[in-house]
């Protein structure tokens, strides 16, 4: 074993480099090969590499939301099954109560062994197309247990010894709407976690494994002296936040609070979500193992990116979640919709961590990577789901605006290109998408603007559309006097009748019909009388802000006939503003 002497950074430094560059393959393995626009082009899984006992090593560049997943399921299935893993297995699970998110997020990791000891994990996994359940795609936002939201299957072999269990995937067949794909789907995880094995045995092959395994363990002992070390260095003190749900998905107009109070004390964080709502009756309910990965990835956002993203950064880190509340539910809670719940949770963390470190958080995003399912039978009679999420933007940040059309900042998804989806589903055509002028929260730095994405069904029978949208009662809000982004809004367009509002539903669309989601816009940064005149030109002239909102609301004048700013009027303007807004109110 290599001793103290004999450790030098650079040699960890490489390591951990061909550690990025193996997951990196792994992440190209699962995009090049599987047949679904959600994983191939919105990126929704996550490869990476684990430690023998769970501990992860290397996360991947896909969705951060699944990355604290692993460790707890590697570590469950040790418990019980240490002595019955072999060489050539790959273990599989969607089981929210051993451990994994809901249902369509399928996980797989494979053992690495060096000589008879479990020495590594390859891990790789994500949203399927459809595991059965109430509806097309398996996210029921009105499921009232888990029993309704498709087939559930604990963790167990999908391959043993490198032989396939044909039964679990006869299973599978007879559960799936769209067997095909899904099976397609996890055999490209399958060739990930392949991949990922390979590549570690390189590293065995090259340096030992009784030297390689004390510079793991040292690339872990860093990432933690590192996270401590900035910690250490925010403001002791305890902070709180609160945020809301529109609703459970059951019962409409009624808020689900999220709480959430921080502790800074030392080299050490606790996250603690006591006072959250307890498990609610609809399928809004978020497993623990995704709030885990929620809170570190809100809290790497605070500290230096250039820690490795190993699970020695997670040591520093408490995570308190009482049993059976919304973020720690018990059998059967339903938990199909939680990905709109675990976001929420990230504007919670954000917002709290507001008032720690202000200069490197942002204001609230849009909120939601609002969810559409679309399922109708093709030309062929065969039938298709369309499945997409639709992405806002970020909120405004001391160092500039929010960053358009982007992901939540915990999912590190990306938009499915609309070729790519009117390509796979004919019938689907896109009538719009844009940005919703004057939706952004106003600030010194704005928030994103809200994106419009529509949809129009062109097929001949009815189609089953399920949405998960939020945010049309709470605003994302915005931070040191910036202002509100707009509320989302879901609408369908049907030619023989009026449009009609849509919250969490699930509804029939019918030929020619077209179903409309904007987004939410991103809360803005500071106060928008102090927005760069030039800045909100800038904005009238890309028909993002309009005149009348650039005077009423940043009291900016600009000249309509010649389209530049009329600074005497626009300090004027400015001066009456805070006048006003400093003035006494009457009670």
């Amino acid at each position: 074993m290599a001793g103290k002497k004999d450790f030098d950074i650079f040699t960890m430094q490489l390591i951990n480099n061909f550690l990025g560059s193996a997951t990196d393959e792994m992440n190209r393995v699962v995009v090049r090969t599987s047949l679904s626009p959600i994983t191939r082009d919105a990126h929704d899984f996550q490869c990476g590499l684990c430690m023998g006992n769970g501990e992860m090593i290397m996360e991947g560049d896909g969705t951060v939301l699944h990355s604290l997943v692993y460790p707890g399921l590697i570590s469950e299935w040790l418990k019980e099954n240490r002595d019955n893993t072999y060489p050539g297995d790959i273990i599989i699970t969607n089981d929210p109560y051993s451990g994994a998110s809901h249902l369509p997020d399928v996980y797989l990791y494979r053992p690495i062994f060096v000589g008879d000891e479990i020495a590594a994990w390859s891990v790789s996994g994500g949203h399927q197309r459809d595991v059965g359940g109430m509806t097309p795609g398996s996210c029921p936002h009105n499921s009232t247990d888990i029993f309704q939201e498709g087939l559930r299957f604990a963790p167990l072999k999908l391959y043993e010894r490198g032989e396939p269990n044909e039964t679990f995937f006869e299973i599978l067949s007879c559960n799936s709407r769209a067997p095909d794909i899904v099976k397609a789907d996890i055999g490209a995880h399958c060739g990930a976690c392949i991949i990922g094995e390979q590549r570690f045995r390189e590293l065995v092959d090259e340096y030992g494994w009784d030297t390689l395994k004390p510079y793991l363990d040292g690339l872990m002992d860093y990432s933690e002296r590192l996270t401590r070390a900035e910690i250490e260095a925010l403001p002791d003190g305890t902070y709180d936040f609160v945020d809301y749900l529109d609703d459970d998905g059951n019962n409409p107009g009624k808020p689900v609070p999220i709480r959430l109070k921080i502790t800074v004390a030392g080299d050490q964080i606790d996250y603690d979500f006591t006072g959250t709502a307890p498990q609610v009756k609809g399928g809004m309910n978020n497993p623990l193992g995704s709030v885990r990965s929620a809170v570190m990835t809100a809290m790497r956002l605070m500290i230096n990116p250039d820690i490795p993203r190993n699970g020695g950064a997670w040591r520093p880190v408490k995570v308190t979640v009482p049993e059976g509340t919304l973020f720690n539910p018990v059998l059967p809670g339903p938990v199909a919709s939680r990905g709109g719940t675990a976001q929420r949770a990230a504007d919670v963390l954000i917002g709290c961590q507001v008032t720690i470190r202000p200069e490197k958080m942002m204001a609230c995003s849009s909120g939601q990577d609002t969810l559409v399912n679309i399922a109708a039978p093709d030309e062929n009679g065969d039938l298709f789901i369309l499945m997409e999420t639709v992405f806002g933007g970020w909120g405004g940040r001391l160092g500039g605006d929010g960053n358009e059309i982007c992901s939540p900042p915990i999912t590190n998804n990306s938009k499915i290109p609309i070729e790519s989806n009117e390509n796979v589903y004919p019938d689907i055509l896109y009538g719009q998408v844009a940005l919703a002028p004057d939706s952004e929260g106003a600030g010194t730095h704005r928030g994103s603007m809200a994106v419009i994405r529509e949809w129009q069904y062109v097929g001949k029978e009815e189609a089953l559309v399920q949405i998960r949208v939020d945010r049309q009662d709470f605003s994302p809000y915005g931070v040191s006097g910036g202002h509100a982004g707009a509320r989302l809004k879901a609408t369908v367009l049907s030619a023989g009748q009026a449009d009609c509002n849509m919250g969490k539903s699930t509804f029939t669309l019918y030929p020619s019909d077209s179903l409309r989601i904007q987004s939410a816009g991103a809360g803005g940064w500071g106060d928008p009388l102090e927005r760069d005149p030039a800045l909100v030109l800038d904005d009238v002239r890309n028909e993002k802000v309009s005149l009348k909102r650039a005077r009423k609301t940043y009291g900016v004048a600009i000249d309509k006939e010649t389209m530049k700013v009329d600074g005497k009027k626009t300090r004027r303007l400015r001066r009456r503003a805070k006048r006003r807004s400093s003035a006494p109110r009457e009670r």
